[in-house]
């Protein structure tokens, strides 16, 4: 098997414009900030983003003019506000949002993943939520009783952080996947995953049972230390309260897009350097 790891460049390359891409993470963790932060430097356009409890990553890729269509169970900053560009693009129109429950957009990976039209569930039954995608949800008569199927969405690229790989494209999570990144990697046609390291594949044949995606399941690995920041990584780093703070105070002033200039989307090493 060959040697799957590439540059930060060469795998944001990866995502073209129109496409749909799948950012794992949750809520001020995990997610893949390094590659966001490469595809807004490169201001590719008309995404789709799929990112079921997401808030800096759409929100740095939407101030960046790149998203057209975010697909998300939940969208914010936790305790630190709303996602500002998101919502602001959101309520001016100037990009679809489509809302699902977390549930749902998982059983859309996991139908994708398996091959499957669509899954089932119980959720959104009797809700608003079912007439909102009316080409997504259906109600599904069985034998058993009623359920709701949804559609299976397979990204065209997924990306997902974590703590370790090698250079063939085994990657290892510790102590565990945040739950839904394991949908989100398994989904897409194509899987990009950056790490805090990259270790020898020795190290992945001593101890194969910590093994999260065999190398047969990634199409590129990266190099990207404090991927995730400004989130967190379980483990080596907690989420950065003074770059949300100062991102917040940015927008409210009117001067996000200077700071994304000048503190987000200069060159990764000047960015590692600077925060």
């Amino acid at each position: 098997m060959g040697d799957k790891l590439v540059s930060l460049a060469e795998a944001a390359a990866l995502v073209e414009d129109g496409m749909t891409i799948a950012l794992g993470g949750m809520s001020t963790q995990f997610h893949p900030m390094a590659i966001v932060r490469e595809l807004a430097r490169r201001r590719v356009r008309d995404l789709t983003v799929v990112s079921m409890v997401c808030g800096m990553d759409i929100d740095v890729l939407c101030a960046a003019g790149c998203v057209k269509t975010a697909v998300v169970g939940l969208c914010s900053f936790e305790g630190f506000g709303l996602a500002p560009s998101f919502r602001s693009q959101a309520q001016g129109g100037k990009i679809r949002v489509e809302e699902y429950s977390e549930n749902m957009i998982l059983c859309a990976f996991q139908a994708a993943a398996r091959g499957l039209p669509f899954l089932i569930t119980k959720t959104g039954i009797g809700t608003g939520i079912e007439g909102l995608h009316p080409d997504t949800l259906a109600r599904v008569q069985s034998p058993w009783g009623e359920a709701l199927g949804v559609k299976a969405l397979q990204p065209d690229v997924s990306v997902i952080h974590a703590h370790e790989v090698d250079a063939k494209g085994n990657v290892r999570v510790l102590p565990k996947p945040v739950w839904l990144d394991i949908d989100t990697a398994q989904a897409g046609k194509k899987l990009v995953v950056t790490a805090e390291r990259v270790v020898s594949h020795e190290t992945f044949r001593a101890d194969p049972f910590k093994t999260t995606f065999s190398a047969f399941q990634v199409d590129a690995v990266v190099h990207a230390p404090k991927g995730a920041h400004p989130n967190g990584m379980l483990l080596e780093y907690g989420h950065d309260a003074d770059f949300y703070t100062k991102y917040q105070k940015a927008a409210a002033a009117g001067e996000l897009e200077k700071f994304l200039e000048t503190k987000v989307l200069i060159p990764e090493e000047e960015y590692l350097k600077l925060w």
